[in-house]
C-alpha cells in the first residue's frame, strides 16, 4: 500500500496554531466541510470564542514535547499553522517542528507545512515558480529551508506525506500582525498606514480564506502529496491595495512609505523591526509568484477579488 493510500481524510484533522491567522482560516474551512477537527491552542478561552461550533480543542504548547505528542495522537492530517514572532524564530521554529515529527512518528500522517518565499532569497526571475533555487542568505530563509529539508527526508523515507503550499503576504480576518493588522486598523481609524521601502512595485497579497481553501483542495487530492504549490492571489501594487482599504473604510488614504534607514532606526528599539530588515528586499523589488502549477491542478479554484477580500477584512476588524 502506498503512503498516500494510508491517509484517512475522514480521520482527525489536527491544526496547530488554530487561533492564529492561517490556522484559524483552515479550521473554519474544515468545519464548514464537515471534517473532524482537533484545534490546538494554548488559550482555551480564545479558542472557544473563535470556534463556537463543535470542535475538539487540545490545549498544548508546541514547544512542549509531551503535550505535542499527546495532541498528535491518531491524527490523519496535521497542519503546521503555528508561528512565532520573528525574534523567536531561531530558538523555537525548528524545535517545534521536531516535536511534531516525534509526536506523529507512529501514525504516518499527511503533514501540511504552509510556506512563504523566504527560502528563495532575492528573486532571480519573475514570476517566481516552484523551481526557483532555494538560495536564501537570510537567517529566516535558511531556517525555512532547513525545516523543509527535514520534512522531505521524512516524506522520502515513507514516515509521512508532505505538502508545502507557498503563499504571498496574508491579509484577511484574524491576520493581526504588525504590518497587515495595523494596516486595516489604521485605515478604519483614519490614521496613516505604513509600508516598507517601495509601495509602487507589483506585489501579491493572498487572502487568508483563499489560502485555507487551496490547502484543503491539496489535502483532498493524493496526487498533490509530495508537491510544492504557489498560491499567490491577484497582482497589485501596495499603494493601490492600501488605497482600496481606505476607500472601503470610508477614509482618505494616507500612506507613509518607510525607508530602509528609518526601519533600521526602528530596529534599535524594536526587536521585530530589527529582524525584519533582512527581508526588506521583498518590498524593494516586484514580488510576483507564478501559480500556474496550482491553477492547472485545481482548475475549479478561483481567487477572491481584492474588492471582496478587503471588504470582508474591514468588516471583521470592525466587529473584533
Amino acid at each position: 500500500m502506498s503512503q498516500t493510500e494510508q491517509v484517512d481524510l475522514d480521520g482527525i484533522h489536527l491544526v496547530f496554531g488554530a487561533t492564529g491567522a492561517y490556522g484559524y482560516a483552515v479550521t473554519r474551512k474544515l468545519l464548514e466541510k464537515g471534517y473532524k477537527v482537533r484545534a490546538v491552542a494554548r488559550d482555551e478561552r480564545k479558542a472557544a470564542n473563535l470556534f463556537p461550533e463543535k470542535v475538539e480543542i487540545a490545549l498544548a504548547d508546541v514547544l512542549n514535547e509531551e503535550e505535542t505528542s499527546k495532541a498528535c495522537k491518531d491524527a490523519s492530517v496535521i497542519y503546521l499553522g503555528h508561528n512565532f514572532p520573528y525574534n523567536r524564530w531561531k530558538d523555537y521554529h525548528l524545535r517545534s517542528v521536531l516535536n511534531v515529527l516525534k509526536g506523529c512518528e507512529r501514525s504516518r500522517p499527511l503533514v501540511v507545512f504552509p510556506g512563504n518565499v523566504y527560502g528563495y532569497g532575492r528573486f532571480q526571475h519573475l514570476p517566481v515558480d516552484e523551481s526557483h533555487p532555494l538560495s536564501a542568505i537570510s537567517e529566516k530563509g535558511m531556517l525555512r529551508n532547513q525545516i523543509e529539508a527535514i520534512l522531505w527526508d521524512y516524506h522520502l523515507k515513507g514516515k509521512l506525506s508532505v505538502i508545502i503550499p507557498r503563499f504571498a503576504d496574508f491579509y484577511g480576518p484574524n491576520v493581526v500582525n504588525d504590518l497587515f493588522g495595523a494596516m486595516f486598523r489604521n485605515a478604519i481609524n483614519g490614521k496613516p498606514v505604513m509600508w516598507p521601502v517601495n509601495a509602487d512595485v507589483k506585489h501579491n497579497f493572498t487572502f487568508i480564506d483563499d489560502a485555507a481553501e487551496a490547502t484543503i483542495l491539496m489535502v483532498q487530492d493524493p496526487s498533490a502529496y509530495g508537491n510544492v504549490f504557489h498560491v499567490s492571489g491577484q497582482t497589485i501594487t501596495a499603494r493601490k491595495f492600501i488605497e482600496e482599504i481606505f476607500r472601503v473604510a470610508g477614509n482618505r488614504a494616507v500612506i507613509n512609505v518607510l525607508s530602509r534607514r528609518s526601519i533600521k532606526v526602528m530596529g534599535i528599539f524594536n526587536s521585530n523591526a530589527r529582524e525584519f530588515i533582512e527581508l526588506l528586499y521583498e518590498y524593494e523589488d516586484p514580488y510576483v509568484l507564478d501559480d500556474s502549477k496550482f491553477l492547472k491542478a485545481f482548475p475549479a479554484f478561483s481567487y477572491t477579488d481584492y474588492s471582496v477580500g478587503v471588504r470582508r477584512t474591514v468588516d471583521w476588524f470592525r466587529k473584533n
